[in-house]
């Protein structure tokens, strides 16, 4: 029996060419192939064609970057493996996406140092394998949604948490699961627990050596925290007791041990054993996995989050307030007691009242209350001053500063980073799409009420037809507790009796209200080709859509999408949750106009981010678009689409159920692939979008 040899390795001249054609932009008459081609000819024939692709893929990026990995590539088989060595190549793009050229050759031209941290270890498990369940689990946890990122150190600016990107500490892969969740609750218990509190920088600074000062707070503070998740979370206080290992503290610190240990023990308490030790000659020691105190960038980060909370909780306080009937007889909220806030126990959430009347807030008013209160403890009374004789100032927030970001020289400040799915490196690039929330100019134009007139025939049937939907009643039989006898299980529950058998205790029938629970966020194209026709019925399908999501009472917002290029995503604000359907939000749909270009992923993401924030047994993403995926620096054909796909796929991961609407007649090539065979809709015609726009999402809520 023969048995069949490998490929013989490609032939020198062959690889000269191949290279010399792929790296023809990276060089010159001082440089040539020949070092690459050597070196490659020694490789067996898939790594050479493995490597060849990559020097391809690479070469669309950067020459310089493609003739360096060609130059260090074979050698990087010695040490790497080629899981080993998409992993090392990941690792230079996202530095080159990040940091530039220079960042990303010092990891190229460096793949020993590399394999060294990479080594194989059992049970490594990589953060990037279980972030999302680990964001899930913090979620749970409560408090301020926080998000994780790789770090070279563990530590938490209050608003990410940065860990590494393997651990390996044990053989076996879920005590290193477990591990990370101990180390990310850590941090998580920073932020929520008031270890960041905002005089803390201040104090600390009036100390000899206030870095030095920080790392026995933060060492104190971690006991504190260690020990009241061991109280709140019992599981997880075993894990952190059973794989954290903390060293044991020094004889002279065993009081103060004991003291942070305390069920009433606050930031206080570390404060006060810090004065008490700071001069100590031994401190106990901070274990790795509590991480280390980045002051610097928790003051930054600190500093704009409570600017941005003060700004938006006047201006929906101001909102709230304008719609409460007593806004009449109050025309400023001049006096801060007629608004209070009383605590539930949790600490965290409030019943609000106004003037001692019971007021129920917003959703998202609930959630920033919550944040304030994280951070400060409570509401700073000059929250709560109105601006001036006039009241809240509900304009504020100008929407001049949100469009200013724009001009000039480009810079990110403020705005929203994600990542973007490349499918040739099968992998993310990392805060790559720059995105800003832009308001729409609300227009004079009456489209709103000419469309409601043009359609009045289908408004009255949406408004029957839907009315019917709207949370109804349900008699539920045979049930062992209700509000009367049901008759025929009672009946067929004696003749069981009279035939030997066991009566039943089911006997009864119970009314049951039933609620709807949908949240719905409409995701509209403002792209460029959207012009004419297309979008009057985009319009008109709003339009009528609001129209139908009234009736039902469903929660909604309306976004529309466009922008050029991944710097420039515009999410533009037509109706968020927040704000009720009114005169402003039909101004803002009669002035939907086609912009730019559709870059999809990023607006999905961005979509995704907000229905997260709102609490809905059913949360929907309806898109409505006219084509493909595309952006013009090439975000197109199987790129955009993948990215696209992996969008799609990243909201299903969270519970959120997206469907598409379209009059693309090309769309039935690419969306399945994208949605699924049954979570689109291609409509034959622009004209049957208004007239179908209703029943679609009837079809798909029912």
């Amino acid at each position: 029996m023969s048995i069949p040899l490998e490929d013989p390795p490609l032939p020198l001249d062959f690889l000269e060419e191949r290279l010399e054609a792929l790296l023809e932009a990276a060089l010159s008459s001082r440089r040539t192939c020949s070092g690459p081609v050597h070196q490659l000819a020694r490789c067996c024939r898939a790594d050479q064609e493995q490597i060849l692709a990559w020097v391809e893929m690479l070469a669309r990026t950067n020459p310089e970057l493609a003739f360096q990995f060609a130059q260090h590539a074979p050698d990087a088989t010695q040490w790497l493996d080629m899981t080993g060595m998409r992993q090392w190549l990941g690792v230079a793009f996202d530095r080159y996406d990040q940091e530039g050229l220079h960042a990303a050759l010092r990891v190229v031209k460096d793949p020993q140092s590399f394999a060294q941290q990479r080594a194989p270890e059992p049970g490594s498990l990589f953060l990037a394998t279980i972030v999302h369940c680990l964001e899930k689990v913090l979620t749970g946890l409560g408090g301020r949604p926080l998000k994780i990122e790789i770090g070279e150190q563990i530590y938490t600016d209050t608003e990410t948490l940065f860990l590494p990107s393997r651990l390996a500490r044990f053989p076996d892969l879920r005590q290193n699961e477990r591990l990370y969740r101990c180390v990310a609750a850590g941090l998580w218990a920073q932020t929520r627990y008031g270890t960041f509190f905002p005089e803390l920088s201040q104090r600390l600074s009036a100390f000899p050596d206030p870095e030095r000062a920080g790392a026995l707070y933060y060492t104190l503070e971690n006991h504190r925290l260690a020990a009241l998740l061991r109280r709140r979370f019992p599981g997880l206080g075993r894990d952190i007791g059973a794989l954290t290992r903390t060293p044991p503290w020094p004889a002279s610190w065993q009081e103060a041990s004991r003291a942070l240990e305390e069920a009433s023990a606050t930031p206080e308490t570390s404060w006060r054993w810090l004065e008490w030790g700071h001069a100590a000659s031994e401190w106990p020691e901070t274990p790795w996995h509590q991480g280390v105190l980045m002051m610097q960038r928790v003051d930054c980060a600190m500093q704009q989050r409570l600017q941005k909370q003060r700004h938006l909780f006047r201006r929906m306080v101001g909102k709230m307030l304008d719609k409460h009937p007593a806004r009449i007889t109050m025309p400023g909220l001049s006096d801060p007691s007629l608004l209070t806030f009383e605590p539930k126990p949790d600490g965290l959430t409030f019943d609000f009242n106004l003037d001692g009347q019971p007021l129920t807030p917003p959703e998202s008013l609930e959630h920033l209350v919550r944040d304030i209160v994280q951070d400060l403890g409570q509401i700073p009374p000059e929250y709560l001053e109105a601006a001036g004789p006039g009241g809240y100032d509900l304009d504020a927030d100008s929407s001049n500063t949100e469009l200013e970001v724009w001009q000039g020289v480009y810079h990110e400040e403020g705005a929203f980073l994600y990542d973007e799915w490349d499918c040739h490196r099968q992998d993310y690039r990392k805060g790559w799409c720059v995105l800003r929330e832009l308001p729409v100019t609300p227009s004079d134009e009456p489209f709103v009420q000419e469309t409601l007139t043009r359609y009045a025939g289908l408004v009255r049937h949406i408004r029957r037809s839907f009315e019917m939907l709207r949370g109804g009643e349900q008699r539920l039989k045979k049930q062992d507790r209700g509000d009367e006898v049901d008759w025929d299980a009672l009946v067929e529950a004696l003749v069981e009796a009279r035939s030997g058998g066991e009566m039943s205790n089911r006997l009864f029938q119970r009314i049951e209200r039933q609620q709807r629970d949908v949240a719905t966020l409409i995701l509209v194209d403002m792209s460029g080709s959207t012009k004419g026709w297309v979008n009057d019925a985009i319009r008109a399908s709003v339009v009528l859509l609001s129209t139908a999501l009234e009736v039902l009472q469903d929660r909604y917002a309306i976004y529309g999408f466009s922008g050029m290029t991944r710097k420039r995503c515009e999410f533009m604000r037509i109706k968020p949750f927040t704000d009720a359907y009114s005169v402003d939000v039909e101004r803002r749909i009669a002035n939907i106009r086609p912009m730019e270009y559709t870059r999809m992923g990023v607006f999905i993401r961005h979509a995704i981010h907000l229905l997260e924030t709102v609490e809905a047994r059913i949360r929907l993403l309806i898109i409505l678009s006219d084509g493909k995926p595309e952006d013009y620096d090439g975000y197109r054909g199987e790129y955009s689409l993948e990215d696209t796909r992996k969008a799609l796929i990243e909201a299903r991961q969270r519970d959120i159920h997206p469907f598409c609407i379209t009059i693309d007649q090309e769309a039935q090539a690419y969306l399945p692939r994208l949605y699924g065979p049954s979570r689109f809709v291609v409509l034959p015609s622009v004209d049957l979008l208004p007239l179908k726009i209703s029943e679609i999402y009837r079809k798909i809520t029912t």
